[in-house]
Formats: structure tokens, sequence, C-alpha cells
């Protein structure tokens, strides 16, 4: 039987979803929110989602029976706090927000309890002033949680090696892959890579060299098919550095170097192309169906999800 008894503070679309992440492996979780009604909507929520992932095979039974045994809700923090082990933060995007939440924990949870922030951007070092720092990470899901494997891991200077390994392990027993970081960066891995990437694409369409089309049309069908099994480091490593050096050398000095704000990104903005939100982004999405888009796109990752793992089947 396991240890682990996990609270997770905000009921949200990102709450619910790593409540899900742990209950079906048989690990209990609490659900608390400040507005009740969030729990009830999350409730809700859950059951919709289990039905959703028994119809694409994505849980069995056992875990759907786990969901309803593991998940517990919670309207009173002084009731639950003290009885957990683990705390996960997920709380709307403000310093204030959070750092009076840690407040409440720090005074309400056991010295050893370890606190997680699953927070996207904030220095959640500098912001929550707890009495045992070296029990405090980052530990950043990706939405659906559920669906997404990868878990990004952040350690403050002050975070414990021993922490760092207990939750990775926790992390893996629940199915996800854990990446750390052994110090706070802006962004983390996954959004660096991924504002590096739109900067210089946001550079070349302004440059009138390409379009939006076939800039993700070179990236789909080359490193969009190969990163499933095999980064660009890695995809160096079977080129040869001596020559993707070689190539560097030339690129790196016509790649946009800005360090100001996103300029394709405020075009878009000043022309209220702010994605599917406004119909209009990069694309034009007045004609689409956005829920059944976005379901769409959570069934083409699982799908993904699913061919992944057979690359490692014996052929």
């Amino acid at each position: 039987m396991n240890s682990w008894n996990i609270l997770m503070v905000g009921a949200g679309v990102m709450g619910r979803g790593i409540a899900e992440v742990f209950a079906t492996k048989g690990i209990k979780i609490t659900l608390y929110d400040a507005f009740p009604e969030q729990l009830k909507n999350a409730k809700k929520a859950i059951q919709t989602d289990m039905k959703n992932f028994a119809n694409q095979k994505l849980v069995t039974d056992e875990e759907i029976q786990n969901v309803e045994q593991f998940v517990f809700y919670e309207e009173s923090l002084e009731e639950i706090a003290p009885q957990v082990n683990l705390v996960i933060e997920g709380v709307f995007e403000s310093p204030d927000i959070k750092k009076d939440i840690f407040d409440k924990l720090n005074k309400l949870c056991k010295p050893d309890c370890i606190f997680c922030s699953n927070t996207s951007a904030s220095n959640i070092f500098e912001i929550a002033q707890i009495d045992n720092p070296e029990r405090l990470l980052i530990a950043h899901f990706f939405n659906p949680p559920y669906i997404m494997p990868l878990v990004e891991v952040v350690a403050g200077e002050k975070t414990s090696p021993e922490v760092i390994e207990k939750v990775k392990n926790l992390l893996s027993s629940v199915g996800k892959e854990p990446a750390v970081i052994n110090t706070y960066i802006p962004g983390f891995i996954v959004n660096r890579l991924d504002n590096a990437l739109c900067r210089e694409i946001g550079y070349m369409i302004m440059q009138g060299w390409t379009t939006a089309e076939d800039v993700e049309c070179a990236i789909r069908y080359t490193s969009g098919t190969r990163y499933s099994f095999e980064g660009p480091l890695s995809l160096h490593d079977v080129v040869g550095w001596d020559l993707t050096t070689t190539v560097s050398n030339d690129v790196y000095k016509t790649l946009c170097n800005d360090t100001g704000e996103d300029k394709y990104g405020r075009s878009l903005i000043n022309q209220g192309r702010l994605g599917i939100k406004t119909k209009k982004g990069c694309y034009d999405y007045e004609d689409v169906d956005i829920q059944e888009f976005m379901n769409k796109r959570s069934r083409r990752i699982v799908k993904m999800l699913k061919a992944i793992r057979t690359l490692d089947d014996p052929e």
C-alpha cells in the first residue's frame, strides 16, 4: 500500500487533471478550492473525463473505480492540510494569491510535508515563504495532465536532492516522465525552447521569407516526425557534430537575436488575431467548431502517444 496522501490546491482544469493522474493509480488525493462551486464542477468533469478516457481505452475499469474511491473533495483547508504529506499548488498565476496560500499551508501542514507548485511561470522560490524550503519545488504538468506524459521538476537553491528524488519516483510510478531543472529559470525547458523557435519563425515570416503554413509544413514533416524518438542532440550525434557545427557557424549569424517583445505576436494582437478565442490567429477559424477542434486535437495527441509507445516494441 502506498504511503502518499496528496492535497491538490485548486480544482480547475489542471487541478482535476492532476487528481486523475494519481487517483487512477490508487493514490489518495483531495481536491481543495476556495470556491465550493469549483469542487462540484470538478467532480462532474472528472466523471465526464473518465467516460471519455474509457471510450479511448486510456483507463481500465479498475482505474475508474480508483478515481471514485481515491479522489476526495474538501472545502476546508484547515481540515485537510494537516493530514497530507504532499501538496500540489495550482491556483491562479498571481504572486499575491500564491504567497497567501503558501502562508496558510506553512502554518497548517506537517514540517515534513513536501510542497510542489504547478506554476508555469512564477518563481515560487521567491514567492513562498516556508519554514522548510528544502521541501519546496516546482512540478509543472502539461494540459491535459492525464494524457501528457511530461512533468518539469524544478529545484530551488535550497531544495533537497532527496526531495527531488522522491517526487521523481512518485511521478514515474504513475506513468509520468519527469525532466529535472536544477535551478529556477524563466520558462523552464519546454517554454524556453518554444519561445526560441517561435521567435525565429515570426522573424522569418515578418521578413517575408516564408509563410506560417510553409514553416509548419517544414516542422511537421521533419523534426515533428523524429522528435517522438530522437531529440535534436541525438540527431546531431547521427549527422556528426563536425558537420552540424560547421553549418551552425553560418546560420547563427543570420538568426533573430531580438531580446525585446515578440514582434510577430504583437502584430497579431494589434490585428485582434489572438487565436481560436477570437476565431483568427495565424489561421482562420471562422467556420470551425472550436469544441470539436479541441476534441480532435486531444484525440490526435492520444493517437500519437499510443503510436510512440510502440516504437520500443521488438520488431
